[in-house]
Protein backbone atom coordinates (compact mmCIF):
# COMPACT_ATOMS: atom_id res chain seq x y z
CA UNK A 1 0.00 0.00 0.00
CA UNK A 2 1.26 3.41 -0.70
CA UNK A 3 1.97 5.94 2.20
CA UNK A 4 -0.43 9.04 2.04
CA UNK A 5 2.27 12.14 2.24
CA UNK A 6 0.27 14.93 4.73
CA UNK A 7 -0.76 17.88 2.72
CA UNK A 8 0.97 21.45 3.41
CA UNK A 9 -1.13 23.86 4.44
CA UNK A 10 -1.16 27.77 3.54
CA UNK A 11 -3.22 31.04 3.28
CA UNK A 12 -6.29 31.55 1.36
CA UNK A 13 -6.66 34.19 -0.97
CA UNK A 14 -9.15 35.81 1.33
CA UNK A 15 -6.52 35.34 4.10
CA UNK A 16 -4.27 37.37 2.61
CA UNK A 17 -6.58 40.19 1.29
CA UNK A 18 -7.60 41.01 5.12
CA UNK A 19 -3.82 40.31 6.40
CA UNK A 20 -2.99 43.17 3.31
CA UNK A 21 -6.18 45.26 4.24
CA UNK A 22 -4.92 45.60 8.28
CA UNK A 23 -1.17 46.34 7.35
CA UNK A 24 -2.20 48.74 5.07
CA UNK A 25 -4.79 50.76 7.42
CA UNK A 26 -1.83 50.08 10.04
CA UNK A 27 0.31 51.78 7.98
CA UNK A 28 -1.63 54.97 6.38
CA UNK A 29 -2.45 55.36 10.29
CA UNK A 30 0.75 55.30 11.08
CA UNK A 31 1.52 57.78 8.19
CA UNK A 32 -1.07 60.28 8.95
CA UNK A 33 -0.12 60.33 12.66
CA UNK A 34 3.78 61.25 11.31
CA UNK A 35 2.61 63.79 8.81
CA UNK A 36 0.07 65.04 11.58
CA UNK A 37 2.87 65.53 14.07
CA UNK A 38 5.63 66.99 11.19
CA UNK A 39 2.54 69.72 11.09
CA UNK A 40 2.03 70.42 14.28
CA UNK A 41 5.80 70.70 14.77
CA UNK A 42 6.09 73.25 12.19
CA UNK A 43 3.44 75.11 13.30
CA UNK A 44 4.96 75.13 16.92
CA UNK A 45 8.31 75.80 15.58
CA UNK A 46 6.71 79.05 13.19
CA UNK A 47 5.30 80.21 16.12
CA UNK A 48 8.20 79.70 18.77
CA UNK A 49 10.52 81.75 16.32
CA UNK A 50 7.99 84.65 15.58
CA UNK A 51 7.70 84.91 19.36
CA UNK A 52 11.51 84.96 20.03
CA UNK A 53 11.76 87.21 16.92
CA UNK A 54 9.40 89.74 18.62
CA UNK A 55 10.48 89.02 22.02
CA UNK A 56 14.32 90.11 20.58
CA UNK A 57 13.06 93.35 18.90
CA UNK A 58 11.12 94.56 22.01
CA UNK A 59 14.48 93.82 24.00
CA UNK A 60 16.31 95.80 22.06
CA UNK A 61 14.14 98.75 22.26
CA UNK A 62 13.07 98.69 25.77
CA UNK A 63 16.62 99.74 27.61
CA UNK A 64 16.87 102.95 24.96
CA UNK A 65 13.23 103.96 26.13
CA UNK A 66 13.85 103.26 30.09
CA UNK A 67 16.87 105.77 29.64
CA UNK A 68 15.78 108.03 27.31
CA UNK A 69 17.13 111.16 28.93
CA UNK A 70 20.14 110.11 30.90
CA UNK A 71 22.47 112.66 30.21
CA UNK A 72 25.41 110.76 32.72
CA UNK A 73 25.25 112.36 35.96
CA UNK A 74 21.57 114.74 35.39
CA UNK A 75 18.47 113.95 34.17
CA UNK A 76 18.14 117.50 32.95
CA UNK A 77 19.10 119.18 29.70
CA UNK A 78 18.90 122.44 30.44
CA UNK A 79 22.82 122.92 31.59
CA UNK A 80 23.62 121.15 28.26
CA UNK A 81 26.51 123.10 26.19
CA UNK A 82 28.18 122.40 22.61
CA UNK A 83 31.20 123.34 23.26
CA UNK A 84 34.89 122.80 21.10
CA UNK A 85 38.58 123.06 22.59
CA UNK A 86 40.29 122.21 25.64
CA UNK A 87 39.28 123.17 29.35
CA UNK A 88 36.90 125.02 29.45
CA UNK A 89 35.99 125.10 25.86
CA UNK A 90 34.25 127.51 23.59
CA UNK A 91 30.47 127.65 23.96
CA UNK A 92 28.73 127.36 20.49
CA UNK A 93 25.40 126.61 21.41
CA UNK A 94 23.09 126.30 24.15
CA UNK A 95 20.20 123.30 24.97
CA UNK A 96 17.81 125.85 23.77
CA UNK A 97 19.53 126.73 20.31
CA UNK A 98 19.88 122.97 19.79
CA UNK A 99 16.48 122.36 19.93
CA UNK A 100 14.27 120.90 16.22
CA UNK A 101 11.78 123.25 16.81
CA UNK A 102 13.17 126.05 19.01
CA UNK A 103 10.78 127.84 21.55
CA UNK A 104 9.70 131.20 21.85
CA UNK A 105 11.19 133.58 22.40
CA UNK A 106 13.78 132.03 19.83
CA UNK A 107 13.45 131.71 15.93
CA UNK A 108 11.12 129.58 14.62
CA UNK A 109 14.01 128.29 12.38
CA UNK A 110 16.12 126.30 13.97
CA UNK A 111 20.20 127.23 13.34
CA UNK A 112 22.30 124.45 12.82
CA UNK A 113 24.83 123.15 15.69
CA UNK A 114 28.45 124.02 14.49
CA UNK A 115 31.24 121.90 13.27
CA UNK A 116 29.19 118.82 13.40
CA UNK A 117 29.24 118.39 9.76
CA UNK A 118 26.00 117.90 6.99
CA UNK A 119 25.77 114.01 8.18
CA UNK A 120 24.86 115.42 11.31
CA UNK A 121 21.90 116.77 10.35
CA UNK A 122 20.59 114.83 7.57
CA UNK A 123 17.60 113.46 9.35
CA UNK A 124 16.64 117.23 10.03
CA UNK A 125 18.64 120.28 11.23
CA UNK A 126 19.81 119.66 15.10
CA UNK A 127 17.87 115.87 14.85
CA UNK A 128 21.31 114.47 16.20
CA UNK A 129 21.40 117.07 19.26
CA UNK A 130 18.10 117.67 20.40
CA UNK A 131 19.24 116.94 24.30
CA UNK A 132 15.68 118.43 25.37
CA UNK A 133 13.64 116.33 23.19
CA UNK A 134 14.63 112.47 24.60
CA UNK A 135 11.96 110.97 22.74
CA UNK A 136 10.03 111.66 19.59
CA UNK A 137 7.67 110.04 16.97
CA UNK A 138 5.82 109.88 13.94
CA UNK A 139 2.28 108.57 13.61
CA UNK A 140 1.45 106.56 10.29
CA UNK A 141 4.39 107.94 8.73
CA UNK A 142 8.25 108.09 8.07
CA UNK A 143 8.97 111.22 9.16
CA UNK A 144 12.18 111.17 11.68
CA UNK A 145 12.87 115.30 11.61
CA UNK A 146 11.61 118.60 9.98
CA UNK A 147 13.32 118.89 6.94
CA UNK A 148 15.29 115.76 6.88
CA UNK A 149 17.20 115.17 3.07
CA UNK A 150 17.80 111.68 1.02
CA UNK A 151 20.51 110.82 3.02
CA UNK A 152 17.74 110.12 5.64
CA UNK A 153 15.50 107.59 3.61
CA UNK A 154 14.33 104.32 4.98
CA UNK A 155 16.05 101.15 3.55
CA UNK A 156 15.39 99.39 0.16
CA UNK A 157 12.07 100.32 -1.06
CA UNK A 158 11.12 102.65 1.71
CA UNK A 159 9.35 102.40 5.00
CA UNK A 160 6.48 100.24 5.39
CA UNK A 161 3.25 101.75 5.01
CA UNK A 162 1.18 103.13 8.35
CA UNK A 163 3.84 102.14 10.63
CA UNK A 164 5.32 104.92 13.18
CA UNK A 165 8.67 106.02 14.34
CA UNK A 166 10.38 106.01 17.34
CA UNK A 167 13.63 108.02 18.00
CA UNK A 168 15.32 108.30 21.86
CA UNK A 169 18.20 110.70 22.68
CA UNK A 170 20.31 109.48 25.51
CA UNK A 171 24.09 109.04 26.87
CA UNK A 172 25.37 105.62 26.74
CA UNK A 173 25.47 103.67 29.97
CA UNK A 174 29.46 103.44 30.30
CA UNK A 175 32.61 105.03 30.46
CA UNK A 176 34.17 105.89 26.90
CA UNK A 177 37.87 107.40 26.38
CA UNK A 178 37.25 111.05 23.36
CA UNK A 179 36.79 109.81 20.39
CA UNK A 180 37.28 112.61 17.31
CA UNK A 181 34.86 112.73 15.37
CA UNK A 182 31.98 111.14 17.47
CA UNK A 183 29.45 113.10 19.54
CA UNK A 184 30.42 113.09 23.15
CA UNK A 185 29.22 113.80 26.71
CA UNK A 186 31.49 115.08 29.01
CA UNK A 187 29.51 114.26 32.29
CA UNK A 188 30.78 115.85 35.64
CA UNK A 189 29.23 114.81 39.19
CA UNK A 190 29.83 118.14 41.21
CA UNK A 191 28.52 120.32 38.77
CA UNK A 192 25.65 117.65 37.08
CA UNK A 193 22.83 120.70 36.94
CA UNK A 194 25.26 123.36 35.51
CA UNK A 195 27.49 121.87 33.46
CA UNK A 196 27.18 118.69 31.11
CA UNK A 197 28.96 119.13 27.60
CA UNK A 198 28.72 118.12 24.73
CA UNK A 199 31.49 117.35 22.12
CA UNK A 200 32.79 116.17 18.76
CA UNK A 201 36.15 117.05 18.23
CA UNK A 202 37.80 114.14 20.52
CA UNK A 203 39.60 117.16 23.36
CA UNK A 204 37.45 116.19 26.89
CA UNK A 205 36.68 119.45 28.10
CA UNK A 206 37.93 118.59 31.89
CA UNK A 207 40.51 115.72 33.67
CA UNK A 208 38.73 112.59 33.56
CA UNK A 209 38.55 110.61 36.79
CA UNK A 210 35.78 108.52 38.62
CA UNK A 211 33.53 111.94 38.87
CA UNK A 212 34.02 113.35 35.63
CA UNK A 213 33.91 110.53 32.48
CA UNK A 214 32.82 110.66 29.02
CA UNK A 215 29.89 108.77 27.31
CA UNK A 216 28.32 108.69 24.19
CA UNK A 217 26.05 110.38 23.16
CA UNK A 218 23.16 108.22 21.60
CA UNK A 219 20.13 108.66 19.30
CA UNK A 220 18.31 105.79 18.00
CA UNK A 221 15.67 105.96 15.64
CA UNK A 222 13.50 102.78 14.70
CA UNK A 223 11.17 102.08 11.94
CA UNK A 224 9.59 99.76 9.61
CA UNK A 225 11.35 99.13 6.14
CA UNK A 226 9.51 97.31 3.49
CA UNK A 227 12.61 95.37 2.66
CA UNK A 228 14.57 93.19 4.75
CA UNK A 229 18.36 92.65 3.95
CA UNK A 230 18.43 89.57 0.70
CA UNK A 231 14.92 89.67 1.09
CA UNK A 232 13.05 92.04 -0.48
CA UNK A 233 9.25 92.01 0.52
CA UNK A 234 9.68 90.70 4.06
CA UNK A 235 9.52 93.91 5.97
CA UNK A 236 11.98 94.71 9.41
CA UNK A 237 12.90 95.98 11.93
CA UNK A 238 15.66 99.18 11.30
CA UNK A 239 17.69 101.77 13.39
CA UNK A 240 19.37 104.84 12.20
CA UNK A 241 22.04 105.58 14.77
CA UNK A 242 24.23 108.28 15.51
CA UNK A 243 27.58 107.43 14.70
CA UNK A 244 30.52 108.79 13.14
CA UNK A 245 31.91 108.48 9.20
CA UNK A 246 34.48 110.49 7.33
CA UNK A 247 36.08 111.83 10.89
CA UNK A 248 32.32 113.42 11.85
CA UNK A 249 28.85 112.41 13.52
CA UNK A 250 26.35 110.54 10.65
CA UNK A 251 23.80 107.93 11.22
CA UNK A 252 24.32 104.16 10.15
CA UNK A 253 21.07 102.00 9.29
CA UNK A 254 21.59 98.60 10.73
CA UNK A 255 18.60 95.84 10.45
CA UNK A 256 17.84 94.37 14.00
CA UNK A 257 14.73 91.95 13.17
CA UNK A 258 13.63 90.51 10.09
CA UNK A 259 9.76 89.88 10.07
CA UNK A 260 8.80 92.67 12.07
CA UNK A 261 5.64 94.46 9.92
CA UNK A 262 4.51 97.18 12.10
CA UNK A 263 5.39 99.60 15.16
CA UNK A 264 2.95 101.83 16.80
CA UNK A 265 4.19 103.87 19.78
CA UNK A 266 1.85 105.98 21.88
CA UNK A 267 3.32 108.09 24.71
CA UNK A 268 2.33 108.14 28.28
CA UNK A 269 2.12 112.59 29.49
CA UNK A 270 1.99 113.94 32.36
CA UNK A 271 0.07 117.45 31.50
CA UNK A 272 1.34 119.34 35.22
CA UNK A 273 -2.45 120.55 34.76
CA UNK A 274 -3.66 119.05 38.22
CA UNK A 275 -6.43 121.82 39.13
CA UNK A 276 -7.65 121.36 35.44
CA UNK A 277 -7.41 124.80 34.35
CA UNK A 278 -6.05 124.06 30.61
CA UNK A 279 -2.59 125.33 31.60
CA UNK A 280 0.48 124.18 33.30
CA UNK A 281 0.79 124.52 37.19
CA UNK A 282 3.07 126.70 38.16
CA UNK A 283 4.40 124.00 40.72
CA UNK A 284 5.20 121.73 37.87
CA UNK A 285 6.87 124.03 35.54
CA UNK A 286 9.57 125.03 38.42
CA UNK A 287 12.14 126.51 35.12
CA UNK A 288 9.47 128.08 33.65
CA UNK A 289 10.21 126.70 30.25
CA UNK A 290 6.23 125.73 29.78
CA UNK A 291 7.36 121.66 29.91
CA UNK A 292 6.15 120.05 33.51
CA UNK A 293 8.53 118.70 35.82
CA UNK A 294 5.82 115.83 36.82
CA UNK A 295 5.66 113.23 39.66
CA UNK A 296 6.76 110.46 36.90
CA UNK A 297 2.84 109.47 36.42
CA UNK A 298 1.00 108.82 32.51
CA UNK A 299 -1.94 111.14 33.38
CA UNK A 300 -3.00 109.92 29.58
CA UNK A 301 -1.30 108.15 26.24
CA UNK A 302 -1.46 110.17 22.92
CA UNK A 303 -0.11 109.54 19.71
CA UNK A 304 3.24 110.74 18.64
CA UNK A 305 1.49 113.13 16.35
CA UNK A 306 -0.39 114.98 19.58
CA UNK A 307 -0.55 118.79 19.42
CA UNK A 308 2.21 120.36 21.76
CA UNK A 309 3.95 117.27 22.78
CA UNK A 310 7.08 118.67 22.26
CA UNK A 311 5.99 121.26 25.76
CA UNK A 312 4.87 118.32 27.46
CA UNK A 313 6.68 115.93 29.65
CA UNK A 314 6.53 111.74 28.13
CA UNK A 315 6.90 109.72 31.29
CA UNK A 316 6.05 106.69 29.51
CA UNK A 317 6.20 104.79 25.60
CA UNK A 318 3.22 102.40 25.30
CA UNK A 319 4.69 100.29 22.20
CA UNK A 320 3.19 97.49 19.80
CA UNK A 321 5.15 95.17 17.30
CA UNK A 322 3.51 92.74 14.55
CA UNK A 323 5.81 90.40 13.62
CA UNK A 324 4.94 87.98 10.65
CA UNK A 325 6.61 84.56 9.73
CA UNK A 326 8.72 84.73 7.11
CA UNK A 327 7.59 81.61 4.99
CA UNK A 328 3.38 81.44 4.37
CA UNK A 329 1.66 78.42 5.64
CA UNK A 330 -0.03 76.39 3.21
CA UNK A 331 -3.92 75.71 4.10
CA UNK A 332 -3.26 78.18 7.19
CA UNK A 333 -5.88 81.06 7.05
CA UNK A 334 -4.92 84.24 9.44
CA UNK A 335 -9.10 86.43 9.80
CA UNK A 336 -7.89 88.06 12.51
CA UNK A 337 -8.84 91.53 13.23
CA UNK A 338 -5.27 93.32 14.76
CA UNK A 339 -6.97 96.42 16.59
CA UNK A 340 -4.27 98.59 18.75
CA UNK A 341 -3.20 102.01 19.01
CA UNK A 342 -4.83 103.55 16.28
CA UNK A 343 -4.48 100.49 13.88
CA UNK A 344 -7.15 98.45 12.37
CA UNK A 345 -6.02 95.60 10.49
CA UNK A 346 -7.07 92.48 8.98
CA UNK A 347 -5.16 90.55 6.32
CA UNK A 348 -6.27 89.93 2.97
CA UNK A 349 -5.31 88.36 -0.08
CA UNK A 350 -1.86 86.12 0.38
CA UNK A 351 -0.74 88.11 3.40
CA UNK A 352 -3.74 85.73 5.66
CA UNK A 353 -1.24 82.95 5.00
CA UNK A 354 1.44 84.06 7.24
CA UNK A 355 1.23 83.37 11.22
CA UNK A 356 1.66 86.89 13.17
CA UNK A 357 1.93 87.56 17.19
CA UNK A 358 1.06 91.01 18.55
CA UNK A 359 3.04 91.92 21.04
CA UNK A 360 2.85 95.05 23.40
CA UNK A 361 4.63 96.50 26.43
CA UNK A 362 4.62 100.05 28.16
CA UNK A 363 7.55 101.04 29.98
CA UNK A 364 8.50 103.70 32.02
CA UNK A 365 11.30 106.40 31.88
CA UNK A 366 13.60 106.17 34.38
CA UNK A 367 15.04 109.36 33.67
CA UNK A 368 12.02 111.82 33.15
CA UNK A 369 12.17 115.19 34.67
CA UNK A 370 10.20 114.94 38.70
CA UNK A 371 9.53 117.18 40.79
Amino acid sequence: MRKLKPRSHGMSLVELLIAVAISSTLIAGALFSYAEYRRVYSVSETLARVQEQARFAMGTIEPDVELAGYLGFSNNPDSVRLIQGAAPGVVLATAATLRQRPLPPLPANPVPAPTLGASAHECGVNFAVDVATPVQGSNNVFLLGPAANAGCDPYGAGAALGSDTLTLRRASAVAVGPEAGRLQMFASRYTSRTAQRLFADGVAPGALDGDNRVQNFMVRAYYISRDSVERPGLPALRVKALSRAGGAPAFIDNEIMPGVEDLQVQFGIDSGDYDNDGAVDTAADQNGDGVPESDGRATRYVNPDFPGLDRLQVVAVRIWLRVRSEQLEPGFVDNRAYRYADVDYTPVGAERAFRRVLLTRTISLRNARTL
